[in-house]
């Protein structure tokens, strides 16, 4: 199994704790509102759409459409970033409808584009940390 190096790893916090667990699991979860059934992503203590604390989690589907996309050549957030360029961010529509901003795991070979069907991959970082990023979904049309 190959393991990521990962410049800054996540550092949970109350409200978002329960995400990397389920990213421990190689599970994708995501936020419900029980109030107005909206779903969302990031963690948050209180529901955007309705502002209620009804709250819980459930897995997604890990599969979206790319949104867009962006290869990264340049270090911005520091040197120790520099070894891990050039990398691709993507930002995914995901069939549950929220919007998630990850990492592309699909290789160079197989560069994301608009509109593409993408399904979760969890890479596992140094530390034991798995990360939620994005390949291709051979097995989907968009």
């Amino acid at each position: 199994m190959e393991t990521h190096y990962i410049a800054e790893l996540p550092q949970p916090t109350l409200d978002s704790q329960a995400f990397w667990d389920g990213c421990q699991r190689q599970q994708l979860l995501l936020q419900h509102c029980g109030s107005c059934r909206h779903v969302f992503y990031y963690a948050r203590r209180l529901c955007p759409a309705c502002g209620s604390s009804e709250l819980s989690w459930q897995a997604s589907s890990g599969r979206g459409t790319v949104y867009s996309a962006s290869q990264v050549q340049v270090a911005f957030q520091g040197p120790h970033w520099q070894s891990q360029l050039p990398y691709t961010v993507v930002l995914v529509d995901l069939e549950e409808g929220p919007r998630m901003l990850s990492r592309w795991a699909g290789g160079p070979e197989h560069r994301p584009q608009m509109g593409q069907r993408v399904r979760v991959r969890f890479v596992q970082a140094q530390e034991g940390q798995w990360l939620p990023f994005f390949e291709p979904d051979e097995g989907q049309r968009a």
